[in-house]
């Protein structure tokens, strides 16, 4: 056998390897992803209905709650901060479990790692409706930052029975 049969014969032999390993890999993703949407749709994770009393108020309440660890909250962020003076009668806030985001004039910043467990939300950034007196109305992933207006508006219109995670 020549150098160059051995070099293609090993060149095949690897990529047959690397295959049956990408193969393994998509199948740990596919389940991963199936395991994910089943915990996401968990009722037992609903914060819809709970009373918080650290979010009660004299208004109703938006919240974005950001993670850390997630690259789109930075996106999501800004858009936020411009949207407290466009709904009159609410208040803006964000939630977070470090201070890894500036606040703005108008809206309170909170850094509260025990919040966000105690809401144990499935999905980050999520924005949250709760009532002046500190109710979960509505929960729902954000799903884009050209959409946040509308997803705010629509939490904000929407009656309390018809909301929930979309």
């Amino acid at each position: 056998m020549s150098v160059l049969t051995a070099a293609v014969v090993l060149s095949w032999g690897c990529l047959a390897v690397l295959t049956l390993a990408m193969a393994g890999i998509l199948r740990q993703l596919r389940e991963l992803q199936s395991e994910v949407v089943r915990l996401g749709a968990s009722p037992s994770r609903a914060a819809i209905g709970r009373r918080v009393p650290e979010l009660a108020g004299a208004e109703h309440l938006v919240l974005l709650v950001l993670d850390p660890g997630c690259g789109f909250c930075d996106a999501v962020h800004e858009p936020f901060t411009r949207l407290a003076g466009r709904h009159p009668g609410a208040r803006f806030e964000m939630l977070s479990p470090t201070a890894r985001w500036a606040g703005s004039p108008n809206i309170r910043f909170r850094v509260d790692p025990g919040l966000i467990t105690e809401l144990d939300l499935p999905w980050a950034p999520a924005l949250l409706h709760v009532g002046a007196d500190g109710t979960v109305l509505a929960e729902q992933p954000v799903t884009s930052p050209e959409r946040l207006e509308e997803q705010v508006a629509g939490l904000l219109t929407t009656p309390m029975h018809q909301q929930g995670a979309s």
